[in-house]
């Protein structure tokens, strides 16, 4: 594996370079030098047969290889390389951006070897999506081609396209076609420098790109006066990553660059740096995730046991997806769509529980932070099913393609396997300086070399793969005695008695069983019952009585306690806990939620719902009138999720809302809810 520092070799430009200069510029030693160009040469002799030399203490780099060194740093062939549409656009973006000179139709020519049709067409398509986000790239014979439109917005595109390039066909190699590759080199080694002298702990899969993303920045600083407001200032300069950014800035000694962009890019830093939690201004998001917590616990009627682990936890996340939020820096994620179909409930809940984060930014929640947060929050609410009893083993999770897809790796293997101690690592670096006696097998998204039990698996599994993973692991570790057979085993068996008619084959039919059994295993996976499974038309109750908020409780639960859902005591529970904790059941709306713990007197999963005429105030307060009680009985944390996810989207749905509340029959209701589960 090439250090990256070698690469400093190859954007030189030069034919030739004394072993102690490259030495003296990167910090690698003559033999860490020497061993760079041994594996380097395997790929250059390959591609395009020319290879580095050493002759007395010089490094003689060949025309070819000064030419197409980028390529082969990559182990690219240049003359087949191709960059594809959707890469053109974002690159012609990010050049535009981080403009050094005077860009033409020709300047983009040159750095993607295209032709000028293919590159009008780009651009046209580039200022179509770019017109959707109110940003221009425009064009005059004075200066060229540039940017136009609000600052924060355009920094906050190129941040986008920078993660779509980097997690595209051809990786970060098109993302050093628009930078100087020299600078960013200078630039990713005196970040690493400052995470050294300080002892920081960092996201390493988010350092490359912050490193990127920075370059680019800095050398739009170099050409720009720009003229804007951060918000957030004075929290921003009273952190720690304050003085680091001042640090990292010295490099551009002969530019001046205002707090504001200091600022900017410290709330860089603080998307890609962990542990900040001892930072005293930064208390508020500890009091908001509390807060968040909280909700989530109202709204799926729930009790975290760990409360202050979880917290701890979610500030962790909280910290950087604040200043990502604020700052519309959105990560990419590729499986958000997939979280959106596997976690749905869980996505819905998470989604109303951010409201006290809504509090504390000015800018829109986006679809991928909530899924990051969903899979926190699904995550602990699968670490808490009952362990089973078996033998402990430990077990390594390694995915290097980024923290949501770690994240949901480690929830979804969890689920899967409450008995083995999971610990995790977000690079390859990482997991070749762990001592492979600290764990008894892998999982990893990525093949690797080692001595141990290594599953090689996606981040989310299908029903059937994790059918087979379970029965993988439990021959291989003897962790249940029960056999489950692959449609290998079975077809091996009935294989001599089966004729294949024209057409089908044995992986043809593979795959035609497999997709038939993933069906059938997501819909018996997934058993968990509606909400309109729950509250039929019996469990619903309209009164116009008027009725205080501890008689109104006690006749909404009244069809769960007459079908034998609950015991007499589980309403007094119900009860004591509003006068313990507060009108909690409020789950805004005028909606409430009475619940208690399954252990109060629950039997079985139950919902029931009392409409009232007549607005009963809980705990005697005008603030919390309430018109619809809707009781939960619940039996544990997770079978209920299903139904109060689909309950949780109708009541969001305002004209749904006004619907129920207006309805003057249990008929009205069932159809109301009926309805509302249908809608996507």
């Amino acid at each position: 594996m090439i250090d990256y520092r070698f690469k400093f070799l190859i954007f030189l430009d030069k034919e030739k370079v004394s072993l102690s200069y490259m030495s003296e510029k990167t910090g690698m030693s003559e033999l860490e030098i020497i061993e760079n160009i041994k594996s380097f040469n395997q790929v250059a002799q390959q591609t395009i047969g020319e290879t580095i030399t050493l002759k007395d203490e010089q490094i003689i780099v060949p025309k070819g290889i000064v030419k197409n060194g980028l390529y082969l740093l990559f182990d690219k062939d240049p003359q087949n390389f191709f960059i594809n549409e959707e890469e053109r656009r974002y690159l012609i973006y990010l050049i535009s951006f981080a403009k050094k000179e005077e860009l033409s139709i020709y300047s983009f020519q040159d750095i993607m070897k295209v032709s000028k049709n293919t590159v009008l067409k780009d651009i046209k398509q580039l200022r179509e999506d770019l017109e959707k986000e109110g940003v221009g790239l425009n064009y005059t014979r004075k200066t060229g081609f540039y940017l136009e439109g609000n600052e924060l917005t355009i920094r906050s595109i190129a941040y986008s396209y920078l993660q779509k390039l980097m997690n595209g066909d051809n990786g970060e190699l098109v993302t050093y076609l628009g930078i100087d590759a020299l600078f960013y080199i200078e630039i990713h080694q005196r970040l690493l420098d400052i995470i050294q002298s300080y002892q920081l702990s960092i996201v390493p899969s988010r350092l490359k790109e912050a490193s990127f993303f920075i370059t680019y920045l800095l050398t739009r600083y170099q050409q720009y006066e720009l003229d804007w407001q951060i918000s957030n200032k004075e929290l921003i300069m009273s952190l720690a990553s304050f003085q680091y950014s001042k640090e990292l800035l010295m490099i551009l000694s002969d530019c001046k660059i205002s707090e504001e962009e200091i600022c900017y890019i410290t709330m860089i830093f603080m998307t890609f740096l962990q542990n900040n939690q001892n930072e005293a201004s930064l208390d508020f998001l500890v009091d908001c995730a509390s807060e968040m917590i909280y909700e989530m616990e109202r709204l799926a009627a729930i009790q975290f046991k760990d409360f202050r682990a979880l917290l701890l936890n979610l500030v962790h996340h909280l910290i950087p997806a604040f200043f990502r939020i604020e700052y519309q820096l959105v990560l990419e994620n590729e499986l958000i769509e997939e979280i959106k179909i596997q976690y749905a409930e869980m996505f819905e809940l998470t989604k109303r529980a951010l409201f006290p984060l809504k509090k504390v930014t000015t800018q829109v929640i986006s679809d991928e932070e909530i899924g990051y947060l969903t899979i926190l929050f699904g995550g602990e609410i699968n670490s808490q099913r009952k362990r089973k009893d078996f033998s402990s083993l430990k077990a390594l999770i390694l995915c290097p393609s980024g923290i949501s897809s770690s994240l949901i790796m480690k929830s979804e293997l969890q689920s899967l396997f409450p008995q083995i101690n999971f610990f995790q690592t977000n690079s390859i670096e990482q997991y070749n300086a762990q001592h492979s006696e600290e764990y008894d097998l892998i999982f990893s998204s990525v093949p690797v070399k080692t001595d141990k039990k290594l599953y090689v698996i996606d981040p989310i599994l299908t029903t059937l793969e994790k059918n087979l993973l379970v029965r993988q692991i439990q021959e291989d570790f003897f962790l249940s005695k029960i056999w489950f057979p692959t449609f290998d085993d079975i077809l091996d068996t009935v294989a001599p008695y089966i004729v294949f008619k024209n057409g089908m084959n044995r992986d043809k039919l593979y795959r035609l069983v497999e997709k038939k059994l993933n069906l059938k295993m997501k819909r018996k996976e997934d058993d968990r019952p509606m909400l309109s499974e729950l509250l039929t038309e019996d469990m619903i109750e309209i009164t116009d009585q008027r009725l205080d908020w501890e008689e109104a409780i006690a006749l909404a639960a009244k069809p769960l306690l007459a079908q034998d859902y609950i015991e007499e005591r589980y309403i007094d529970a119900m009860i004591n806990k509003v006068k313990d904790y507060g009108p909690f059941i409020h789950i805004g709306q005028g909606i409430a939620l009475p619940h208690a713990r399954p252990e109060d007197g629950v039997h079985h999963l139950g919902m029931s719902l009392l409409k009232v005429e007549q607005p009963v105030l809980l705990l005697d307060e005008e603030k919390h009138a309430i018109h619809l009680f809707i009781c939960l009985a619940a039996i544990d944390n997770e079978t209920h999720l299903k139904a109060l996810a689909s309950l949780t989207k109708i009541l969001s749905n305002k004209e749904k809302l006004n619907e129920l509340t207006q309805a003057k029959t249990k008929q009205e209701i069932v159809n109301i809810i009926l309805k509302g589960e249908d809608e996507k």
